[in-house]
């Protein structure tokens, strides 16, 4: 689903639209928008089930039918811009009443300051619980954050911003060019001193490096939906967000504090927020295979199906309703309530039997109407924050001494700003920085044009959020003549490690003044926690931008790395040390020893790497998802036209290929069930055309090849994405390659075999027999000798000579492989020539005779691939083949159409 909003702030959407399909962002954008266009400063943000995906990657991020997907319009670059992505008459509209212009200097100035030079470079977003990226061969990626990207404004320059990043390329070693390390688009090398970057092998030691210090920032100091860049700093006022209260007694609309139990702060007032968690007494039942039922005091709910609830106490979470019963008197029974998830599943594992809960619409925020020092009276609010739509019946009468009430931080009038902690529950830190940012500059000016120094002071405190005593003050003077955009971080050592908790305050309020620019906001707050100094494992890069003219244009930028992995090389039967390469076989080789492979597992890959080689067949791929060695093993014997198998336990990569010497013969004499040949006829709904999307190893693009054979006008194409593939022309053969098996495998064979059928594997190339008229005649030798220019065979069958040409026969050693065909003059009906033969039969019976397979040259047997061989009673197989055809191979070293 699909939904636009006018803005990020709250209310309902303009538009929701379905898709069927999965698709990349750009492509529905295109898809629904004539007028759209690739933009480095978008009007639009767009997030897919709550994570916001970055405009470089609309292209190539995809997203299902079911994924929630929102596009808020939104100012960019610091300027509303309206209707550069038109997506309907009314979002214009909406846009120009509800979308915030930045601050800027009164109209009549002449000039403006600059827009703050933001270093504006980043690394993808990490992926929580996704496995670390692991590139085969060569692959530009986009590094994951290791720590949380630190933004700093330069000392003794506030219009110059820094950003430092620790980023992780993947696992193992890499070889990385300095001229392909981008910001951007750009070459970091081309930036000069605006930016620095070093690489880390596996387990180097980085405790010198700046960007390795973890730096956390806390989310609640930062850019405010309202369009600023910070918190708007104001002159002092103080609200307690909590009652100091042993008690609450709640009946209706009303919660009151008894005699002698305490008192509501003051200042709390009508049109306030306060959150309510009250807990109740329900039962719950049920669970494991059916829905938990709740009973109890529900009519207080005033429940309906879709409500979006918010549980506290036992089984806290977010839930949705999904059937309410009322109460009854004939017969008597409390009202009942089931949930499911916010995702649809039932509700089946909430904690049962007789529960304490506090429920009411997400975010258990109440509106007071009215307020004293004993008591308040509410109104509810919905899920999204809006008036209660439904008819509140109140709360039911309760006393309680364990209800929790705290002012919602959006109804807070306080001009201190916070407090906020500065880092993460559990953590201590003895540093913190912060940020204050002039969005308009820091000036006045003259009456007559004259620019002169404005001050402002801005007063921080911390205290130790455990101890919670008195407040430590830090007062800053910040005095400027500029009309640019103006930052400043400022860092204090604490006396102790602590988790401190932040306020901030402008003292005096802002001017008034048109002729003044003295906004002050707060930009960022950090807090210096105690990180890694290596790891172990994986290339790190660390890389340090400084916002300039050459990256301020740019709104959004990733920085990437095309890097080729460093792997062990198998030659001459010894393994290298770590070596760039982009070959198949040592990466089949490395992930097949991840799992415990030996190299005596591995011996087929050596001949396979040697036509790969020849043949320039790499395996160029990034793996960052979840998946089976199976599935990254044959991603990448697919670029070289092979599957994996497993025989007897080992691992044997089988290459279709073409082939010229059988390796088993099987006829009706070693047949336990007769020999199935079923031929599947072109339909007019079958593909005539396969379209390949490969990643492009020069663009880094993903692009489509079209694979067509004469005739083919593509009314059906069968669509592949082809990993680890970047070359146009490789990309091609393997489509070729399937869209000739689409035309020419169209025969497939099954037959019964006692254990014979164990001696071949897949794709092992075959002469199959039957007792067909026209084809191949089976029989036993009974006996064979030597003669002058060859040797003559004695069958127990006669032959058939009645067919034009020359004949063929064809015998089955002891091992099951065949030997032969050779061409065979006939002496008699038993009886006939040959002029060679390649091993000694034997026919005394202490072994099962070889068997004969004898036609003409071209239809003595049926040329076979085998694809499945499965058990089949005790001690049988049953084996499945398609026809081997030569013409399959037809476009291996061809190159594609211009």
């Amino acid at each position: 689903m699909i939904e636009i909003f006018p803005s990020k702030l709250a209310g309902g959407p303009l538009e929701v639209h379905q898709t069927a399909e999965r698709m990349t962002i750009e492509q529905w954008l295109r898809a629904k928008v004539p007028s759209f266009e690739s933009r480095e400063a978008p009007p639009i943000s767009i997030s897919v089930n709550g994570c916001r995906v970055p405009h470089a990657c609309w292209s190539e991020f995809r997203f299902r039918p079911e994924d929630s997907v929102a596009i808020y319009i939104e100012p960019a670059g610091g300027e509303l811009v309206i209707a550069a992505v038109t997506l309907q008459a009314a979002v214009k509209f909406v846009t120009a009443l509800f979308m915030p212009k930045m601050p800027s200097l009164p109209s009549q100035n002449a000039t403006q300051g600059e827009k703050l030079a933001e270093a504006t470079a980043k690394g993808n977003q990490i992926k929580i619980n996704s496995p670390i990226r692991e590139i085969a061969g060569r692959r530009k990626v986009y590094p994951d954050y290791l720590l949380p990207l630190r933004r700093y404004f330069q000392a003794g320059a506030p219009r110059a911003q820094w950003a430092e990043m620790l980023l992780c390329i993947g696992k193992g070693k890499h070889q990385i060019n300095a001229s392909e390390i981008q910001v951007g688009d750009t070459p970091i090398i081309s930036l000069g001193d605006d930016a620095e970057y070093a690489i880390y092998q596996p387990g180097a030691d980085l405790s010198a490096e700046p960007a390795a210090v973890w730096w956390h920032s806390a989310t609640e100091v930062g850019s405010t939906s309202s369009g600023t860049a910070g918190l708007e700093l104001r002159a002092t006022y103080e609200v307690d967000p909590v009652p100091e209260a042993s008690a609450y007694l709640l009946s209706g609309d009303t919660i009151t504090i008894p005699a002698g139990a305490g008192e509501f702060p003051a200042g709390w007032e009508s049109g306030m927020i306060v959150r309510v968690e009250a807990q109740y007494p329900y039962t719950v039942t049920g669970g494991g295979a059916t829905q938990n039922v709740i009973e109890g005091p529900l009519e207080q709910l005033a429940p309906f199906t879709g409500m979006v609830l918010e549980i506290v106490g036992a089984s806290a979470g977010y839930y949705v309703v999904d059937t309410y019963t009322p109460p009854t008197t004939i017969p008597e029974a409390p009202a009942q309530m089931t949930l499911v998830h916010l995702e649809g599943q039932d509700v089946t594992s909430l904690q049962t039997g007789d529960v304490m809960m506090g429920i009411g619409y997400a975010g258990l925020r109440y509106r007071i109407t009215a307020a004293s020092a004993t008591a308040i009276s509410v109104e509810r609010l919905n899920d999204v924050g809006g008036p209660d739509p439904s008819t509140w019946p109140g709360f039911a009468e309760l006393t309680t001494t364990t209800a929790v009430l705290t002012l919602d931080a959006s109804t807070q009038e306080g001009d201190w700003c916070g407090p906020f902690a500065a880092c993460p529950a559990g953590e201590t830190t003895q540093k913190i920085e912060w940020d204050v940012f002039f969005p308009g500059g820091l000036i006045r000016i003259g009456t007559k044009g004259q620019l002169i120094h404005r001050s402002v002071t801005v007063e921080m405190q911390y205290r130790d959020m455990a101890a919670a005593g008195a407040w430590t003050s830090v007062s800053k003077l910040y005095n400027e003549r500029s009309m640019d955009q103006l930052g400043f971080t400022e860092t204090v050592a604490l006396p102790y490690a602590m988790r401190p908790e932040v306020r901030m305050r402008r003292i005096g309020a802002k001017s008034t003044d048109p002729n003044i620019q003295d906004t002050a906001q707060w930009y960022g707050l950090r807090a210096k926690l105690a990180g890694p100094t290596s790891y172990a494992g994986v290339t790190t890069i660390a890389v340090r931008v400084r916002g300039g003219q050459r990256l301020a244009a740019q709104s959004e930028q990733l920085v990437s790395v095309i890097a080729t992995r460093m792997l062990p090389v198998h030659s001459g039967g010894v393994w290298s040390a770590e070596v760039p390469t982009r070959g198949i076989a040592p990466w089949v080789a490395h992930v097949a020893h991840s799992i415990g492979y030996t190299d005596d597992d591995l011996d087929e890959l050596d001949r396979l790497d040697a036509i790969w080689s020849a043949r320039g067949d790499y395996f160029d791929a990034a793996v960052d998802a979840v998946g089976t060695v199976k599935e990254s093993i044959n991603d990448a014997l697919l670029a070289g036209f092979a599957e994996l198998t497993i025989d007897r336990g080992r691992i044997r990569p089988a290459r279709d290929e073409p082939r010229t010497t059988f390796e088993h013969l099987y006829t009706p004499q070693n047949m336990t069930e007769g020999l199935s040949r079923q031929f599947s006829a072109m339909q007019p709904d079958d593909y005539d055309g396969v379209d390949m999307e490969y990643v492009d190893g020069i663009t880094h693009q993903k692009e489509t090849v079209e694979c067509r054979l004469p005739g083919d006008v593509g009314r059906r194409v069968e669509k592949i994405k082809l990993e680890g593939v970047t070359d146009r022309t490789r990309a091609w053969r393997i489509g070729m390659r399937q869209r000739l098996a689409q035309r020419h495998r169209r025969w497939r064979y099954s037959w019964g075999t006692p254990m014979d059928a164990w001696n071949s594997g897949y794709l092992s190339y075959c002469a199959v027999g039957d007792d067909v008229p026209g084809y191949g005649q089976s029989a036993l030798l009974l006996s064979y000798a030597p003669i002058t220019g060859g040797y003559l065979l004695e069958s127990s069958e006669p032959f058939d000579w009645s067919a034009s040409g020359d004949h063929v026969v064809a015998l089955r050693r002891p091992d099951g492989t065949l030997s032969g065909p050779y061409t065979a003059t006939r002496v008699d009906d038993y009886r006939l020539t040959i002029p060679t033969l390649d091993f000694v039969p034997d026919t005394s019976w202490q072994i099962e005779p070889p068997h004969l397979l004898f036609g003409p040259v071209a239809s003595w047997s049926y040329p076979v691939l085998i694809t499945g061989i499965s058990p089949s009673g005790e001690d049988g197989a049953q084996v499945e083949a398609m026809n081997y055809d030569p013409r399959i191979y037809e476009y291996d070293d061809a190159s594609p159409p211009a």
